[in-house]
């Protein structure tokens, strides 16, 4: 069957899939937006609201190892139906309450079974796409994610003014019907996956050889956190603004990603898709975006800096994720994913944690300026991290045939 046909075949499936993985990331975001409006508003603490993304990555460095073996072993839409189960049964527990330890406890499985749905949807992706439209699957995902997220977001925001048992029913509601949506048709698979024996020590061989590009993700992670725990604080605390206009700094971001998506789906922008020039360009304007953050003091021009700031990480999503999702073996695909992004995602619990405890002693805005001093750093590394990254990907595949 030719690619064409394939990607035909398949892109129901495909659609079916991303939908409700994305209808589990409006679920998670509305949660996510919600509570940390509560708790700064309850409590008046960004060491708090620090822990709920915390807790959101803590969860995902402690399953990611036993995940990714899980997914490249076993049926891959099995796993996404029952993790879409225990996000259901997560939600529920709101039924007893909103202590912090309930809105910890709901924030740390939900955001793990959010990454788990993640991961499980990455190997989906690379075992029934065809690689020559991979970008374009990429760019479906940054738009669709942008949708789901700027419509998560606002519905955080509106449960704000609704009552909690709304609140709680909404969210399992939605879950259950991200479920529903994954009976998916028959998909023929495009990419062959082996079972490797040491998948593992393969997995870790790679990743050794990657380390620079390994490196630059856990830094980039670790800086974006910065935003998820400021936020709030910036509008309540530093602008004294309402609840609205933290709805809408915190909507910039995905309205953004969702323009970018659009963008890079446009036949114009594919000579830009794989520019290393461009690549360095972003990760600079983006430490710009933030150092502008810092030193705003109108609520809607934050919003309109982090709408920019989305555009540009859907530029950034689509260039990575291709490279990657092209360039990693099936057979290894859900190792590889796991211990990759549980490198990349670390340094966020931590940083989070870092960022809240710094808010104690130091004026979190100044903060935000050094996240954003540090991007513009990071970008002079990239051409040379990229291209290195691209040669030890064809001088292992040359090396290790087995794998491919």
């Amino acid at each position: 069957m030719l690619t064409s046909d394939l990607y035909r075949h398949n892109r129901n499936a495909y659609a079916r899939y991303l939908i409700s993985r994305n209808i589990a990331r409006f679920s998670n975001t509305a949660y996510y937006i919600y509570f940390m409006w509560e708790i700064i508003a309850n409590y008046h603490s960004v060491l708090l609201v620090s822990l709920i993304p915390g807790f959101s990555f803590l969860g995902y460095l402690i399953i990611a190892i036993p995940e990714g073996s899980i997914i490249d072993r076993y049926d891959r839409h099995l796993i996404y139906i029952g993790i879409n189960i225990l996000m259901v049964l997560t939600y529920s527990i709101l039924f007893f309450g909103r202590s912090l330890f309930i809105i910890y406890a709901v924030d740390f499985l939900s955001s793990t079974f959010m990454w788990v749905v993640s991961d499980d949807f990455r190997a989906l992706t690379k075992e029934i796409m065809p690689a020559d439209h991979m970008a374009k699957a990429q760019s479906a995902d940054q738009l669709s994610s942008g949708i789901f997220t700027l419509a998560g977001i606002i519905l955080g925001g509106a449960f704000i003014f609704m009552r909690y048992s709304t609140v709680y029913v909404a969210l399992i509601g939605i879950s259950i019907f991200a479920l529903a949506i994954i009976f998916v048709p028959r998909t023929i698979k495009v990419s062959h996956r082996s079972i490797v024996k040491n998948g593992f020590r393969s997995t870790v061989k790679i990743m050794k050889n990657i380390l620079p590009f390994l490196l630059l993700t856990l830094l980039l992670n670790g800086m974006f956190v910065a935003i998820d725990v400021f936020a709030s604080g910036l509008i309540n605390i530093i602008m004294h603004a309402s609840s609205i206009y933290y709805t809408f700094f915190i909507a910039g971001f995905p309205a953004g990603m969702l323009a970018g998506g659009l963008i890079s789906m446009h036949g114009f922008y594919r000579p830009y898709q794989r520019n290393k020039r461009m690549m360095a360009f972003y990760i600079f304007m983006t430490g710009v975006i933030f150092i502008l953050i810092s030193f705003n003091r109108l609520p809607v021009m934050d919003g309109i800096l982090t709408f920019l700031s989305g555009v540009i990480l859907a530029f950034i999503n689509v260039y990575i994720e291709t490279m990657i999702i092209n360039s990693i073996p099936s057979s290894i695909t859900g190792k590889f994913n796991a211990l990759t992004a549980m490198f990349s995602v670390s340094s966020s619990p931590v940083m989070a944690f870092v960022f809240g405890e710094l808010s104690r002693f130091l004026y979190f805005p100044y903060i935000i300026t050094v996240v954003g001093v540090i991007m513009l750093l990071s970008s002079f590394t990239v051409i040379k991290i990229m291209e290195g990254f691209n040669s030890t990907m064809e001088k292992i595949e040359k090396e290790n045939p087995e794998l491919f």
